[in-house]
């Protein structure tokens, strides 16, 4: 090769080295630069201003922000996230919208206070367009009303149709028919509806026959949602529409393919599945509206008609056609129901059930709970369960409580009415979405109570475990309750090898006359901003009273009704709520819990 040509490789490839050069710096300066600005505004409001708009969470990708760490970390880059900006709000730039993350303790509570200027259209429109699959004709029904959820409307809106007030509507609705008599008679359908279902499965054997069943869940699954299906819907949905359940289960899991918005033509199994469920809640709309009219006069004072079954059913699709939703609109309020009613106390029960099943203490101790509020029984075990009672025992409300903690990853939004709104100090635009997720206040290790600290530093009963006791007040016990009270626990937590003060020994073993002392503590100033699993304030879920009662009956009924072991108790112990399905609302488990299981003797 002549020396010419040796200059001209040398040119060639230096020359090419220059253009990587550019192109890398083309591609790299952007990436440093929006990072190093996002950074500086986010510091700067956050340690200078400390008022105003709140910080961003600074990103290094223009276009993509915050988007695909929110959308698939969800958990981790918010506890990061959280750690970094504390107590002040932030903003995230998630694909074309900025969302405002309010941190749990104060900032929530402000946001549960100020129910007259906040509303939560964009979050149930969010959920009605992308979970349930509404058609934009009748999303464009709920974009159409103002007029807030209060009884009286927004300024502005005195004017509008009142059978056109879809949110004050439903939220009226649901409120009336979810609490005092008319829960009453769903509790009751449902307990029946249970127990039936319990004894007539085919899954488990004859008396006395143990029988293995690879997965409790998938079993607690199906019953739970047999018995509230039909204590709501009536008694011809599964006669109409016989996979429900299974497909219903098979949309759940699908939940954060829908909130991401991924393209039917990427996830066809998931779609399929909420086709199919759209399309048995529409046969049996159908056919409730063809056997009998919502609005037949006779029916007027009637609770519950083996049709349409509850009130609460005729009266919601009598409120979505005069409202203007299609009949295909009001399916997808119908399955966003039937998901609100089912996709979370039933993960929420497994956790309270295998709690039980992991400890013969506390079995003994439910036991004991559960024969107090046994009534009618009779030598063949037919007694039902006094909901009332199952409801003010202390020991059962705290498992509820605790089943709640553990697993809850529901998030509140609510978004500004008018201009000027202002969060403890921080601007929050007009329609901006602000969001908060129960699961990091219900995690917070310098809030919640974790028992005694051992010899070895370890905390008793850490935030990811079940602590059956973690919501009740023991008197013998200052150091009880599920609040941390350093000042008592210190006194207990010396770090050493002598032996614990007897106390701690009684607290390690309580038995059934220790709970009969015991004071829930459940709600209050002391856990508000940190426990919200139903959100709260004027907006707080409607359907609260309704699942704590299905929780401790399906937990109570399940014990009458069976002997279950669990075949590989070291793995149930380390069952953990499943992240992959974070954060859309309460978590199931991470694996699948194999069990033997035989009906009791009756």
């Amino acid at each position: 090769m002549t020396l010419e040509s040796l200059n001209s490789l040398e040119l060639l490839v230096g020359g090419q080295f220059a253009l990587t050069r550019k192109v890398l710096a083309g591609i790299l300066l952007p990436v440093i630069l929006t990072y190093i600005l996002t950074w500086l505004s986010a510091h700067w409001a956050k340690n200078v201003r400390r008022k105003g708009d709140p910080p961003p969470v600074p990103y290094a990708m223009p276009g993509l922000a915050n988007t695909l760490q929110f959308a698939y970390d969800t958990e981790g880059f918010l506890s990061k996230t959280l750690r970094r900006f504390r107590d002040v709000p932030f903003r995230l730039r998630v694909g074309l919208d900025d969302l405002y993350y309010v941190p749990h303790g104060e900032g929530v509570q402000a946001m549960f206070k100020h129910s007259r200027d906040l509303s939560m259209k964009p979050i149930i429109l969010l959920a009605m367009r992308d979970q349930f699959g509404m058609l934009p004709a009748d999303v464009a029904v709920f974009e159409r009303d103002g007029s807030g959820d209060s009884a009286k409307p927004l300024d502005g809106w005195e004017h509008m149709d009142p059978a056109r007030r879809v949110f004050y509507n439903q939220h009226r609705d649901l409120n009336a028919m979810l609490n005092g008599a008319a829960l009453d008679g769903i509790m009751a359908r449902f307990a029946v509806n249970y127990t039936t279902y319990l004894r007539a499965t085919s899954l488990v054997g004859g008396e006395g026959q143990w029988t293995k069943l690879p997965d409790l869940y998938a079993f607690l699954q199906d019953a739970m949602f047999h018995a509230a299906c039909r204590s709501l819907l009536g008694e011809h949905l599964f006669e109409l529409c016989p996979d429900l359940s299974r497909d219903f289960w098979e949309f759940d899991r699908h939940m954060l393919t829908y909130l991401r918005r991924a393209p039917r033509w990427m996830a066809p199994r998931a779609y399929a599945a909420r086709d199919r469920v759209l399309a048995s809640l529409r046969k049996w709309s159908e056919h409730a509206r063809q056997t009998l009219p919502y609005n037949d006069p006779s029916l007027r004072e009637v609770e519950y008609e083996p049709v349409w079954g509850s009130r609460l059913m005729r009266a919601r699709a009598e409120m979505f056609d005069s409202a203007g939703f299609s009949l295909d609109g009001s399916v997808s309020m119908d399955l966003g129901f039937v998901w609100a009613a089912n996709g979370n106390v039933i993960p929420a029960t497994l956790w309270a059930l295998l709690s039980v099943l992991l400890s013969e203490n506390l079995t003994e101790r439910v036991e004991a709970e559960l024969a107090q509020c046994l009534v009618d029984s009779n030598e063949e075990g037919d007694g039902a369960f006094d909901v009332a009672a199952l409801c003010s025992k202390p020991l059962l409300t705290g498992i509820y409580l605790e089943s709640l903690r553990h697993c809850a990853a529901t998030t509140s939004a609510r978004n500004p009415v008018a201009d000027g709104f202002q969060l403890r100090g921080w601007n929050m635009p007009k329609d901006s979405c602000m969001m908060s997720i129960a699961w990091f206040g219900a995690h917070d290790p310098d809030f919640w109570n974790t028992g005694r600290v051992g010899p070895d530093g370890k905390e008793e009963h850490p935030l990811d475990t079940f602590w059956a006791e973690r919501f009740l007040e023991y008197p013998d016990d200052p150091t009880s309750g599920p609040v941390r009270k350093q000042a008592e626990r210190s006194a207990y937590d010396t770090h050493t090898t002598t032996s614990p003060p007897s106390k701690e020994k009684k607290n390690a073993a309580r038995g059934p006359a220790d709970d009969k002392t015991a004071k829930p503590v459940g709600h209050g100033a002391a856990l508000q901003g940190y426990f919200y699993p139903y959100g709260g304030g004027s907006r707080i879920c409607p359907g609260r009273h309704l699942a704590k009662q299905e929780l401790l009956v399906a937990v109570a009924g399940m014990m009458r009704e069976f002997e279950i072991e669990l075949l590989d108790p070291a793995s149930a112990r380390q069952a953990r709520p499943d992240m992959k399905a974070f954060p859309a609302g309460a978590l199931g488990p991470d694996r699948k819990l194999p069990v033997k299981i035989r009906r009791r003797k009756r």
